[in-house]
């Protein structure tokens, strides 16, 4: 018998059909839950197995976890250039106040990979954050995912147009690999910096921050999130040195990043 279940389906917010994934000790009451907040576009697909073998691992060991995907993406409903942040930042509140119903307690974790990170780090309340080689705001995903495009479309012998910024002054959505973005999921985005949403995070609330890198030093831009992370209690800063999980052209599960993710949650008081 496995030490686990894993149960499939949907729950609504405003009208929009988000599918999630359960998975739930099979013997023992769940001692907290933690909600998987996923990467965007092809990020997601490339992390998902990993982020699967994660949440059962949890699941067998005695905690709740709940993936699920946001409107636009994966199996829930709405088109991808219709949805906004405020839509997205909505059902991850949906999400944590259902994984905290299932699971009968409210010790909640969040677990953002990287643009994923800007959900998690919005629960304030959560027992504890944990971003894994986040995006560190809204206009650097954005940016990201413009200079990826026009790699791709160099390659692809497209001639340039317009600037994804021209465009949604517009109005227009705009094509990132088949992910589109709103103007209004554009101007919302810049707001958004992971920085200020852990300015918000509770004085009780422990912080885990994974680097997944080749490098032995942390970035410049990280300095405030790191130092906030070695600041509290149960918390941790750390550099894993593996490939990265989300920008691989096969599936690349990384055992390092959820053996530093389990023993996280297994520093964290009963």
């Amino acid at each position: 018998m496995d030490a686990y279940t894993e149960e499939h389906g949907y729950f609504q917010v405003d009208g929009r059909h988000l599918y999630g994934t359960w998975y739930k000790p099979a013997e023992v009451a769940p001692r907290r839950s933690v909600v998987v907040c996923e990467p965007f576009g092809e990020e997601k697909r490339c992390a998902f197995r990993m982020l699967v073998r994660l949440a059962r691992r949890l699941a067998s060991g005695g905690t709740a976890v709940l993936r699920f995907d946001v409107s636009g993406t994966g199996d829930s409903s709405c088109a991808h250039g219709e949805v906004d942040w405020k839509a997205w930042s909505q059902e991850t509140v949906e999400a944590v106040r259902l994984a905290r119903e299932w699971s009968e307690t409210p010790r909640c974790v969040m677990l953002g990979a990287r643009a994923g990170a800007l959900l998690a780090a919005q629960m304030a309340d959560a027992e504890s954050v944990i971003v894994v080689e986040p995006v560190l705001s809204g206009d650097e995903l954005l940016r990201d995912l413009e200079r990826r495009q026009k790699i791709k479309d160099v390659m692809g012998g497209i001639a340039e147009s317009a600037s994804a910024d021209e465009r949604w002054s517009r109005g227009e959505a705009v094509d990132f690999g088949g992910f589109e973005v709103g103007a209004e999921m554009a101007t919302q985005l810049k707001a958004v910096s992971l920085e200020q949403e852990l300015e918000r995070l509770s004085e009780v609330s422990a912080l885990q921050v994974l680097r997944v890198s080749g490098s032995k030093k942390w970035p410049p831009a990280w300095s405030n999130i790191v130092a906030k992370a070695e600041g509290r209690a149960h918390s941790s800063a750390a550099i894993i040195q593996d490939k990265p999980f989300w920008g691989q052209l096969d599936y690349y599960e990384s055992d390092l990043v959820n053996d530093a993710i389990v023993a996280h949650l297994e520093g964290l008081p009963i």
